[in-house]
């Protein structure tokens, strides 16, 4: 188990390599998460929503409208400490497809100000709201000087070149079963019925979309 920047490091048994990483920063990585992960000497990578930092998700849109925390900048500094990595997840989860190129750029530069100010390291990793990864947003990503641009799985990707810098991630929703994980993990055909499974479960995030459009 590494971090997602460690994936390409120059490590023995580099093709089995996997990388745990949470978005969005809920409280609940630090209260469940973390201990079980320590208890394992694993580090992972959490993806950070920089104006929700110790509040609550009112960005989500979700099914009887519950509210989470997000991780404080006490938990994020524990993490830290702990050897976990932090990347950017935008300033306030506003999609990014379609935002002209004045907001793109402030989403991804002041994230990482602010995240850099925060925890006094570079900040190398990016994923955008949603997953939504696209030429456009990853030329900005790494002209604001991100190495790396994490996103959900495309099916266009699943049999062509993915795009140098971008790290192509699947989920683990509360519904995978351990075969599901299996799956997920197999590296052949049977990962192919994950994408399409993942990009139909993303899909739904749309909603989310709509509803804050209108807000």
């Amino acid at each position: 188990m590494v971090t997602l920047s460690q994936l390409d490091a120059d490590l023995k048994d580099s093709s089995k390599r996997i990388a745990i990483c949470f978005d969005d920063g809920y409280k609940n990585v630090i209260d469940h998460a973390y201990p079980v992960l320590k208890k394992y000497s694993i580090a992972a990578t959490v993806f950070v929503i920089t104006d929700f930092i110790g509040r609550k998700n009112t960005w989500d849109v979700n099914l009887g409208g519950i509210q989470y925390e997000h991780l404080s900048q006490e938990d994020i500094q524990k993490l830290i400490d702990a050897g976990w990595e932090i990347g950017s997840h935008s300033i306030s989860h506003r999609s990014l497809r379609g935002v002209d190129e004045q907001e793109l750029n402030y989403q991804l530069n002041y994230s990482k100000r602010v995240l850099e100010k925060l925890t006094t390291q570079q900040v190398q990793l990016f994923t955008p709201p949603f997953g939504t990864i696209s030429p456009r947003i990853n030329r900005a990503a790494f002209m604001s000087g991100y190495r790396k641009v994490c996103g959900f799985f495309p099916i266009k990707y699943y049999k062509t070149t993915v795009p140098k810098g971008v790290i192509l991630r699947l989920a683990v929703y509360r519904s995978d079963s351990l075969k599901s994980i299996e799956r997920k993990l197999s590296g052949d055909r049977r990962l192919y019925f994950e994408v399409i499974k993942q990009n139909v479960i993303n899909f739904c995030s749309n909603a989310t979309i709509a509803v804050n459009t209108l807000r």
